[in-house]
């Protein structure tokens, strides 16, 4: 098992958690862990018989699967499946299901889709609920840890975390890198004075990053710009936090998903109606480990760090589904966006400016990306054929990438 899961309001890891679930590793319960076992985990289970594998329901953990020549393999990484020759790595569907038997029988499930129809079972959800739900989800994230950092942008997402954490107890130390010394990064300094906690700010240079790109490229075996820049940002920020003694990070993900954070969200609800709004905001909440999760895990786990994700839960994504569109998103010239996150975090404590303060994303935050595109250039290559590329290479290289 790789990762944790919740058990008595706390999450649990290693012998516990597998103590916690012995009397499901079983062909008849093992199909229903990731509906009754909330946390971030892939589990696999060999019996005399089969291999049964299963991922949480959300996919924060990664896990990837191949067959060739009817040997049927999961890892954690591509990296695993291409060193046995299957060259063709899927990603492993979040509260999917997989049983692979000896007479070479294969059994899979798929998880059930998310939609709009699941929104509101139980009545819509206002500011307040969300307050109580944010500060539970924060303490299961929290207890046993003493000390820990928040990945921090300044933005409402990583400061109403921090502003929970730090009143429940916790030593939090505020982490915010990039790329010289952006505008983002000194109203990430403004903002930790205002909330009252220390922050280390790290700076580094467009050198650093090249030096940076095969090692990205290696651990989440992608040549995507988006993704290669905030997984470099993502590793900075894991790699600060523990130069500084933390190696448990809180961060933000996932709150853009559930409450509407994305412009295109705002541009599709101008252009398509209310109803296409929600189903794009629900296919988001569906495909986060895709373009988010999988990646920030692979960007940090090389550096032994724990990304937590305290939106990222069943009860915050239960939640999430109960806000009506109008607290979300409001318009197509709508530039605040997440308004019941926002008027959430002014209630927790947050000051209104800050919780009011339009989203950058990491990638142009950080100046990781510019940086990128700039290295593309003096190659002369588009920056998606440069990382193919630099990708490709690593990979002709294999087996002899091991210390990337």
């Amino acid at each position: 098992m790789d990762g944790r899961i919740v058990a008595d309001g706390t999450l649990v890891g290693g012998e516990e958690s597998a103590a916690r679930l012995q009397d499901k590793l079983n062909q008849n319960q093992f199909p229903c862990i990731h509906r009754e076992t909330d946390g971030a985990y892939s589990l696999c289970f060999c019996t005399n018989r089969s291999l049964l594998v299963t991922r949480d329901a959300f996919g924060l953990k990664p896990m990837f699967s191949g067959v060739r020549d009817g040997l049927v393999a999961v890892a954690t990484d591509r990296k695993a499946l291409w060193a046995i020759g299957i060259r063709e790595a899927r990603t492993f569907p979040p509260g999917g299901y997989l049983e692979a038997r000896r007479d070479g029988a294969l059994l899979e499930a798929a998880p059930p889709v998310l939609g709009p129809a699941q929104a509101s079972p139980r009545g819509k959800v206002g500011p307040e609920e969300l307050c109580r739900s944010l500060v539970e989800s924060v303490l299961i994230q929290t207890v046993g840890v003493d000390k820990l950092a928040v990945g921090f942008s300044g933005g409402v997402d990583s400061t109403v975390l921090a502003k929970i954490t730090k009143d429940t107890g916790t030593n939090v130390l505020l982490v915010t890198v990039g790329l010289g010394q952006t505008s983002e990064m000194r109203k990430a300094e403004s903002t930790a004075r205002e909330i009252g906690l220390p922050i280390v700010v790290r700076s580094f240079s467009k050198s650093d990053a090249e030096q940076c790109l095969d090692r990205m490229l290696w651990l989440i075996e992608e040549p995507s710009l988006m993704k290669i820049s905030i997984a470099m940002a993502m590793h900075w920020t894991a790699q600060t936090a523990i130069d500084n003694g933390r190696s448990v990070i809180l961060l933000g993900q996932g709150s853009d998903e559930l409450f509407g954070g994305y412009r295109r969200f705002a541009t599709i609800l101008g252009e398509s109606g209310e109803r296409a709004a929600e189903e794009a905001i629900s296919g988001s909440i569906r495909d986060a480990h895709l373009v988010n999760y999988q990646r920030d895990d692979q960007a940090v786990s090389s550096l032994r760090a724990e990304l937590r994700l305290p939106f990222a839960t069943r009860k915050m994504i239960d939640i999430a589904m109960r806000v009506p569109l109008e607290m979300k998103v409001r318009s197509s010239s709508d530039n605040i966006r997440k308004w019941i996150l926002r008027e959430a975090a002014i209630r927790l404590g947050v000051p209104s400016a800050i919780a009011m303060r339009p989203k950058k994303a990491i990638q142009h935050a950080s100046g990781v990306e510019k940086a990128i595109r700039e290295i593309s250039r003096k190659h002369r290559l588009s920056p998606s054929a440069y990382l193919e590329a630099r990708l490709q290479t690593i990979r002709d290289r294999w087996p002899d990438v091991a210390n990337y």
